[in-house]
């Protein structure tokens, strides 16, 4: 069930365009603003936003398992994982920075840093989590972002949730350099991603964009380079799809 839920999100991940129909059902964000109004704790708030509707879940999981021989089940992971992803569309991201590009005459350095962790926060940590703990999992990663999101600068200064989100990608950032490392260049993009096991000060977007820069087979002018980094992003869907098969062969 896990790998048949990863390809269709994968799928609609490659090819749908519009926006998110199951995060317009669910008002994520309204539930977050009605606690933070009338509950003061943090701690309490994070609990009540984000804990209780994954204990709920888990609930509900235990409850439909065997439902219509798992088919309800299986529609279950899908809706938590299409409102745990957030659709990147590469092409225009790309295309948007090209003209960039264009108009000032030089490169941005921030921007590899930039798009790498943006397309690995769409999808990848609730992937990850999904094939560790099921949509449990996938909701959980996706709530706590959610609710990371909406505090405020002088919140996140003492809130742990910044600290929770930060451990939940620590994993899946690394398993997603070393894809990298094996989708191109391979001896640079491992040595790289050596490095990041034992670097826990750096920010994922930092780690990532090294790793991915090393990997990147071609070297050539911004163009060629663009080129490069669009198709491994768009390719590492596919390592995690291959990394869940592998799970399911060994019965996960």
């Amino acid at each position: 069930m896990k790998f048949l839920a990863v390809i269709f999100v994968v799928l609609a991940y490659r090819n749908w365009l519009g926006g998110n129909p199951i995060r317009d059902v669910f008002f994520a964000d309204q539930w977050f603003q009605a606690l933070r109004d009338s509950v003061a704790s943090d701690n309490l708030r994070y609990g009540l936003a984000v804990v209780l509707p994954a204990l709920l879940l888990f609930w509900l999981t235990l409850v439909i398992d065997s439902w219509l021989f798992g088919l309800v089940y299986l529609a279950l992971c899908l809706a938590v994982l299409l409102f745990a992803i957030e659709i990147v569309d590469l092409d225009v991201v790309i295309d948007d920075h090209r003209i960039r590009l264009s108009n000032q005459g030089e490169s941005d350095e921030t921007f590899v840093g930039k798009v790498t962790y943006e397309f690995f926060k769409s999808i990848v940590p609730a992937v990850f989590w999904f094939l560790m703990l099921g949509p449990v999992g996938a909701l959980l990663y996706a709530l706590t972002d959610r609710y990371q999101g909406q505090l405020g600068d002088d919140e996140n200064d003492y809130s742990p949730v910044g600290e929770i989100l930060y451990w939940m990608e620590w994993i899946p950032a690394r398993v997603t350099g070393l894809i990298f490392a094996f989708l191109g260049e391979f001896r640079r993009g491992f040595a790289a991603f050596l490095d990041t096991l034992s670097d826990t000060e750096n920010s994922h977007a930092l780690i990532l964009s090294n790793v991915l820069r090393d990997s990147i087979v071609v070297e050539g002018d911004d163009e060629t380079q663009l080129l490069e980094l669009q198709w491994l992003l768009e390719n590492t869907v596919w390592g995690w799809v291959a990394i869940a098969a592998v799970l399911t062969i060994m019965g996960w």
